[in-house]
């Protein structure tokens, strides 16, 4: 599928260079801009702090409306804005998300496509907000505050950027960190951490803490979880992402508790 993933890439970019239209080069970002698209990425779950003068023009291009590339007026607009990049990170991110439903879960074909409708724009927008990931402040639009449509575009064209610069394993990262919890809570037996907080609550056990800690270079991390339940330490867990490596850290806590 890697090889998929490059052989469109590849044909975007020789249509690009057939095609009826040359599109423009992405303008470099200002300094301003350089320190608000670093800003963005270096937090989580993207993590990604070590980026390149010459790759940040693509990440600005990225978060980069087609309102505010043409805003000012056909053909003097000298701005790339993010259409392109949002067509190729629709495909990696259903790719990604598809992968792991098909090696995680035990489902049938048409279990798999229902929990692959959180990449929906809809959904997608909202995760964006919900889990304050900053995508939706961080993109430059003229005329009006970014619609669901206008986020979850950037948010798929954010992870076109991500995989063209970083490659899939770190495209995928960062999209099971964001989405491996959501899809877990499409399973309610599977969803260890919502289990685990309800059985805390109804219980009066005290407070659930999550611990993380992380081992392995960075461009391929392994998570460490311990969770505490009433300040007790009931159960630890390993996985690439801190929300995998919290589920089962959970899931242990549970079996502890007689609930797995």
């Amino acid at each position: 599928m890697d090889m998929k993933l490059s052989t469109i890439w590849t044909k975007i970019r020789i249509n690009n260079f057939y095609g009826r239209k040359l599109l423009r080069r992405p303008e470099p970002a200002a300094p301003d801009r350089k320190t608000e698209v670093r800003a963005l990425l270096a937090r989580p779950p993207f993590g990604i702090t070590d980026i390149a003068d010459t790759a940040l023009p693509l990440y600005d291009q990225a978060l980069t409306h087609r309102s505010y590339a043409n805003r000012n007026g056909y053909p003097v607009a000298t701005l790339e804005d993010n259409e392109r990049l949002e067509f190729l990170g629709n495909y990696v991110l259903d790719f990604v998300i598809a992968d792991h439903l098909y090696t995680g879960y035990d489902l049938p074909p048409g279990e798999m496509n229902r929990r692959l409708q959180v990449t929906r724009n809809t959904k997608l927008a909202e995760i964006v907000r919900r889990q304050g990931l900053g995508i939706d402040s961080t993109i430059r639009g003229c005329g009006q505050a970014p619609t669901d449509s206008v986020v979850a575009d950037a948010f798929e064209a954010l992870i076109g950027a991500i995989y063209i610069d970083r490659g899939i394993d770190v495209a995928r990262e960062v999209v099971l960190a964001i989405f491996e919890e959501e899809i877990a809570e499409c399973d309610t037996q599977r969803n260890y951490r919502g289990r685990l907080q309800e059985y805390a609550a109804r219980e009066n056990l005290g407070e659930l803490k999550y611990a993380f800690r992380m081992t392995g270079p960075g461009n391929c991390p392994i998570w460490a979880a311990q969770v505490t339940v009433g300040g007790v330490p009931l159960g630890e867990g390993t996985a690439r992402t801190k929300q995998g490596a919290a589920m089962l850290a959970a899931k242990e806590a549970l079996g502890h508790l007689g609930r797995g």
